[in-house]
């Protein structure tokens, strides 16, 4: 049996999230790494979604969940042959601000 790979395709939206996280971080830390580590974090975290695309949490709606990433909520979709990251939501923020 072969294992189908599926490919993580972003959203407008989830970019946009990603940019203005680094852009904060990088504005307070005056400096990219901690920036980068987090990328690592939300790379390795897809990579787990590619393999178990499943295990995240469910949310209200049918087919979006949510991926832990230390403070961060990952929600992505998922299709027969893409995960669509969705958003990126830091849970430190107004629970009344989440946007599923």
């Amino acid at each position: 049996m072969v294992r189908r790979t599926r490919k993580i395709v972003w959203t407008s939206s989830a970019l946009e999230s990603r940019k203005s996280i680094f852009f904060f971080f990088n504005k307070r830390n005056k400096s990219d790494s901690y920036s980068k580590k987090l990328n690592k974090l939300f790379q390795e975290s897809l990579e787990q979604v590619i393999i178990f695309p499943e295990s995240a949490i469910k949310s209200n709606n049918s087919n979006v969940r949510l991926k832990l990433a230390t403070h961060f909520e990952m929600i992505y979709s998922v299709s027969e042959t893409n995960i669509f990251v969705l958003d990126i939501w830091d849970s430190r923020q107004n629970p009344q601000n989440f946007p599923i």
